[in-house]
């Protein structure tokens, strides 16, 4: 996939991939709250010019956005592992696109990948620093928790229940981790799906996404995980409840794949599209909602009810 240009034109092209990292990097320590959202966008960069370009230039914008972001961090270890995770995600989902993968391999490809290189580098910073992994880890939590505290006080919620909130947020944080990395994988498919239509280019496995169907034996993994949470052992539970966090991930994208099915189907609006994704993002029952509708596709197949209709 990757075109051939003139050199003075790659060149061109790699400052503005670099430059467009830069701008989001801005954007995330200028205004905080709108660069959570900005974060959701950082792979798109190195992800099209890898397409556009090839494998080279992609790699040169993604490497001197990280030495830029490393400056722009003052070395602060945790912001600089995940944003430059976010980086590498662009240039792994671009291999994968490249080479066809299915939209299942591409996700546990590039998840895979990238939190194995994530935790051989954090590995090596703490070997570098002389301190151990708990060490900068109870740090970074101690800072964070600092900061939620004082914002929670600054709200009026009291000492007892901001203690409730940290518990529960230590309690799901690595499931609530994954779900949010690979939302930020899943999105950036979706963008690229987008960008590349608009040039004539469709891609077969990412085609049909509406169409995606989550492994049947899932739905007894559920089940007995939701059976661990019952037995009096902590170790299990807190395993079972981030893995059926990350389990309930993959039956949202089945569910979001349903809706968007019968969007296409019944040719809605933009706008009403627009209103309705909306609501699942911010309204937590629709959420809920979207999840029980791919849970329970697998046994009613609301897509086929749909075809057999039409």
């Amino acid at each position: 996939m990757p075109i051939t240009k003139t050199p003075p034109f790659v060149v061109k092209e790699i400052i503005m991939g670099i430059s467009l990292c830069i701008l989001i990097f801005a954007i995330i320590f200028a205004f905080p709250l709108l660069g959570v959202f900005a974060l959701l966008f950082l792979p798109l960069p190195v992800l099209f010019y890898r397409l556009k370009l090839g494998r080279n230039s992609s790699s040169a914008i993604m490497v001197i956005s990280f030495l830029v972001l490393a400056i722009m961090t003052r070395g602060v270890a945790f912001d600089i592992l995940y944003f430059g995770s976010l980086l590498m995600v662009g240039f792994i989902l671009g291999e994968c696109i490249e080479r066809h993968l299915s939209i299942e391999r591409t996700m546990i490809f590039t998840g895979l990948t990238i939190m194995g290189s994530a935790a051989v580098a954090f590995l090596l910073y703490t070997m570098f620093q002389d301190r151990t992994i708990s060490a900068i880890v109870s740090d970074y939590l101690t800072h964070y928790f600092n900061l939620t505290t004082q914002l929670y006080t600054d709200m009026g919620i009291e000492q007892s229940q901001i203690k409730m909130l940290n518990s529960a947020f230590l309690l799901v944080l690595p499931g609530m981790f994954t779900v949010s990395f690979m939302t930020t994988i899943w999105i950036n498919i979706l963008i690229i799906k987008r960008l590349l239509l608009k040039k004539g280019i469709a891609l077969k496995s990412i085609e049909n996404l509406n169409q995606y169907k989550a492994p049947d034996h899932l739905v007894w993994l559920v089940i007995v995980l939701g059976m661990i949470l019952f037995l009096p052992m902590e170790a299990p539970k807190y395993v079972s409840v981030n893995c059926l966090i990350v389990l309930m991930l993959v039956y949202f994208f089945q569910g979001i794949a349903v809706v968007s099915f019968f969007f296409q189907k019944k040719k809605s609006p933009v706008a009403l599209r627009f209103f309705c994704y909306s609501l699942i993002a911010v309204q937590l029952y629709f959420l809920i909602l979207v999840i029980g509708l791919g849970f329970f596709d697998n046994w009613i197949d609301f897509r086929k009810i749909g075809t057999q209709k039409q």
